[in-house]
């Protein structure tokens, strides 16, 4: 029996997508461009686009997951993404690659926060836990549990070393990083909270699942609790233009819990149903929150000078109304909540946001960048110095891709080319090209189906009102608009011989069109062009959904909306016979380049494989794909096809054999469209998340049972997590979890202690032997592993495996090895100890181990001599460690302070500068030169 070998299908590229709308945009400034360039993600990827070139800078690479938020540093040095499968991945914007991963969400990745410096970061999932990962260290710190939903929003308060955190359950919750524990939770929502910001480290705004944003006072000083009890207005704020920093530190350091309260300040009015996103720029003087929709609210945030001048007005306002009015009560006028903000011009955009970005010059200029939901980019420029100032579109980025899903896709005969047709327009793009350029882009009326026309300089598209579109691909012109059906047209296809077509719709009507050259004088007065010219219509019995010609234009095959495929003979339009079978109606069909064969693909996720000769059902496979099939084509003179479904999946099969090959991975939503080039060496396809992804055939033979055993890996992954030992407090647990990479990073750790164990052995038998026999005996073959790893040395073999585990993987390999593997490894530490290897990575798996298997540990007596050792040797290292730390340390500021004192003075200088400006507003000559001195 011969196996047959299956060439494999390769992701390619991914063109037509500019920014998925699964995660925020952000504003960077790479190679001092002033913020001009935006990072969003793009299904698995970030891409980095110029708004004022248009063009693509870069793009982060992902794996198979797609981006779910995305945060970068305050220096914009790094950028940290999450992503569906719970992974946070943080790259280098200088060298476009990734240096850190970490695995610690069970589920999406839902939010991101930086710490100023950099150092720490916080990730929010939707398994309703928050990780803190050690960027430097590159290893999770711990996790905290609490909340009962989704997290939403995730705030580092640095000022106080506290965590704020919001989730779906409609909590805020604030922890203490010290004790790593809540020790406040904010109440009074009855709304999901979707985000929130915080101004000047005391204002806390909240916008929920419901009109209008909360406002919060935070009050974290002995001082303002006290000035909270006094009463006031509900809608009233103090003004406290204080920094903490100016408070003594014996009030700073007390007990959170003791001086944490917080006050409902009032509400700011929005115009939509629920706030999706809240947005303040570096200096907090914009505000700015939008729902699902298209407009974009705005709020200048005052400053204490403004506040008090547009208090004073409305102070005397009010004074004189109450004037006027004797008889009514005077009412305490204090600053209020409408004092601190005024609302601006509202922006109203072409499409639904998603989420923006703000920055606001010195000038009080902003620049807005926004991700839309139809797939484009916008930048927009506003004066905030004026509340009626409106906003003025700057840069937009919407060419390089469709505003609406792609409906049908189309291969020109020349392999070259790939049309794209959606509700707004159709596109051609180059796909021999490197970067797949849209090349034409032509407007259009909701298609639906398309056809390349012989010479691929024409195409003919149907539309959803039963329009027949004709255009010039290289003059971007639509020649003509024939109105062909009532109703929509779900399908063209053209006969084998490329001289006609036949369309059918949802008006139950079949119709034959030849292809005919005309004279148009508003066309050209001495060329023809290309026009239609109907032949003969064929009625039928219900809604058709889709038709083919067989490749020897002898049948033609039409799918019906009764769940059958009527096959027919092209030339008399009788019946062949019928096909029967599926639950649900066919979607699509494909008869292969021998016309021996078709298959059809249904809503009911099944496939059946046809008989053209006899129209006998060969062969029936069952739940195909876990949701409806939208797409299936053969690949040309083969019997191998291709079928797409809405469940994101493409999958290879073999009408032969009757078995499935491959399943091709990349589509975050259901696909819509496929299509295969003449050559069969390409395929082409579309989804509902934008993207337009090419698959190219490669010289890699593809074997059958590797793919189903890695089938079987993938879905042994999604195994529940085992308990980890050790881990009793239900608010903290650590920080990673078990994946793919730990599981091989710990097999590999099994096998190296394994070796190190036998290859120890071996030397101690050959060291008695040579006493016991008094000669020199040749020394035994080392281990092959040890040989590729360059050494015969058993330690330093176990050295190299140890260094290869990644720092962020490091602990969840400890984790998951095996208790009886621990005491071996812990024997392996004690020599690196010895030999003062490592001291930072010593302390750090030991320390790990024994607190993980404290319990077992303590009742092992066998245990306590390598514990005994490991204290003794280890402590004493890393005391070492810390000392010369210090003292480089306390020598770089000695350092920096002998440069500073080789400079002029700072009081001086100080002083000079301030001459200097008082020179230029008098304008004056100086009598004497102010001399700096040294």
């Amino acid at each position: 029996m011969t196996t047959r070998q299956y060439l494999r299908f390769c992701h390619e590229s991914t063109f037509g997508l500019i920014a998925s709308a699964t995660a925020g945009i952000q504003q960077i400034n790479v190679a001092k461009n002033l913020k001009n360039v935006v990072a969003v993600p793009a299904c698995e990827n970030v891409y980095l686009w110029n708004l004022h070139t248009k063009e693509k800078v870069f793009s982060l690479a992902g794996e198979t997951s797609f981006v779910t938020c995305l945060v970068s540093d305050s220096n914009d040095k790094y950028i940290a993404v999450g992503y569906a499968d719970g992974v946070v991945r943080i790259f280098n914007l200088q060298s476009k690659s990734c240096i850190i991963s970490f695995s610690g969400h069970k589920s999406a990745v839902s939010c991101l926060a930086f710490e100023k410096n950099g150092s720490n970061l916080v990730s929010g999932g939707k398994d309703s836990e928050i990780v803190v990962w050690n960027v430097t260290d590159q290893a999770g710190l711990f996790r905290l549990k609490g909340h009962k939903g989704p997290i939403s929003k995730c705030h580092i308060f640095e000022a106080k070393n506290i965590l704020i955190s919001s989730s779906k359950d409609t909590y805020i919750k604030f922890w203490d990083l010290d004790t790593q524990h809540c020790f406040q939770t904010l109440i009074g929502n009855r709304n999901e909270i979707l985000d929130f910001v915080i101004i000047k480290d005391t204002r806390l705004i909240t916008g929920i699942n419901g009109p209008d944003l909360k406002v919060w006072d935070l009050f974290l000083l002995k001082e303002e609790v006290n000035a909270a009890k006094k009463p006031r207005r509900e809608n009233s704020v103090p003004i406290n233009d204080k920094d903490s920093s100016n408070f003594p530190e014996d009030e700073v350091e007390e007990n959170p819990e003791d001086r944490f309260q917080y006050t409902q300040v009032g509400t700011l009015l929005t115009t939509g149903d629920k706030t999706v996103s809240l947005c303040v720029d570096e200096n907090e003087r914009l505000l700015g929150c939008h729902a699902s929709t298209k407009i974009l609210q705005l709020y200048k945030i005052l400053n204490s000078e403004e506040i008090s001048k547009k208090f004073r007005k409305r102070k005397r306002k009010e004074s004189k109304i109450q004037r006027e009015n004797e008889n009514s009560e005077e009412v305490d006028i204090s600053v209020s909540l409408v004092d601190e903000f005024q609302a601006l011009q509202s922006i109203r955009m072409d499409g639904k946001i998603d989420s923006f970005s703000t920055y606001v010059k010195n000038d009080d200029t902003a620049i807005i960048a926004a991700l839309l939901k139809n797939n484009s980019i916008v930048q927009y420029m506003l004066d905030i110095k004026s509340k009626d100032s409106t906003a003025v579109l700057s840069h937009s980025i919407s060419l390089s891709g469709h505003r609406s899903i792609v409906r049908t896709l189309s291969y020109s005969t020349d392999n070259l080319s790939v049309l794209s047709a959606a509700e707004e327009s159709v596109k051609v793009w180059r796909t021999f090209q490197e970067e797949k350029k849209c090349t034409n882009t032509m407007s259009s009326n909701f298609a639906l189906s398309s056809v390349f026309v012989t010479g691929n300089s024409h195409c003919i598209i149907g539309t959803k009102n039963g329009k027949l579109e004709i255009f010039e691909i290289n003059a971007n012109l639509l020649l003509e608009s024939i109105s062909a059906h009532t109703g929509s047209i779900n399908s063209i296809s053209l006969s084998p011989d490329q001289d006609k077509i036949a369309s059918a719709g949802s008006d139950k009507d079949v119709k034959f069109w030849d292809f005919e050259l005309i004279s148009d004088e508003q066309y050209s007065s001495f060329k023809k062009r290309l026009s239609l010219t109907l032949k003969r219509t064929l009625k039928m019995p219900d809604e058709i959904l889709c038709l083919k010609y067989s490749p020897d234009k002898k049948k033609i095959a039409i799918s019906l909306l009764d769940n059958t495929v009527q096959v027919l003979f092209e030339d008399t339009l009788k019946l062949v016979f019928s096909l029967y079978g599926h639950v649900l109606p066919v979607t699509c069909m494909d008869i292969s380049s021998d016309g021996t064969l078709i298959v059809t693909g249904s809503e009911d996720k099944d496939i059946r494989i046809w008989s053209m000769e006899f129209g006998s059902c060969n062969k029936f496979i069952k739940r195909a794909h876990d949701k409806g099939i939208t797409c299936l084509q053969f690949l040309p003179k083969t019997h191998l096809f291709f079928t797409g479904g809405r469940d994101n999946m493409i999958k290879q099969w073999d009408a032969d054999n009757f078995q499935k090959i491959t399943t091709l991975k990349g589509h975050q939503n259901e696909i819509t469209a496929m299509a295969v080039s003449p050559d069969g060496k390409r395929i082409v396809t579309s989804s509902r998340d934008k993207s337009i992804r090419l698959w190219e055939k490669t010289a890699e033979p593809l074997v059958l049972e590797e793919e189903q055993e890695k089938e079987r890996e993938e879905e042994d992954e999604a195994e529940d997590l085992p308990v980890i030992p050790g881990e009793t407090n239900k608010e903290v647990a650590l920080p990673g979890i078990k994946t793919a990479e730990t599981i091989k990073s710990v097999d590999q750790l099994i096998e190296a202690i394994d070796i190190y164990k036998s290859e120890v052995l071996k030397l101690k038998e050959h060291e008695l032997e040579c006493k016991s026999t008094g000669k020199q005996l040749p020394a035994p073959l080392p281990h092959p592993l040890l040989l590729a790893f360059s050494t015969k040395c058993p330690i330093k073999y176990m050295r190299k495996v140890v260094n290869k585990i990644k720092s962020s993987e490091l602990e969840g390999t400890l984790l998951y090895l095996p208790f009886n593997y621990v005491l071996d490894f812990l024997r392996i530490i004690c020599e690196f100890v010895e030999r003062s290897w490592d001291t930072e990575l010593c302390e750090r798996c030991a320390s790990f181990l024994v607190r993980i298997h404290f319990g077992q540990i303590l009742s092992a007596q066998h245990f306590q001599p390598v514990i005994e050792k490991l204290k003794e040797n280890l402590f004493s290292q890393v005391y070492h460690t810390r000392d010369m730390i210090g003292f480089a340390k306390v020598a770089s500021h000695l350092q920096l302070r002998a440069i500073d004192a080789q400079e002029e003075v700072p009081l001086f200088t100080s002083v000079l500068n301030g001459l200097q400006e008082k020179k230029k507003k008098s304008k004056k000559k100086l009598s004497r030169p102010i001399v700096a001195f040294t």
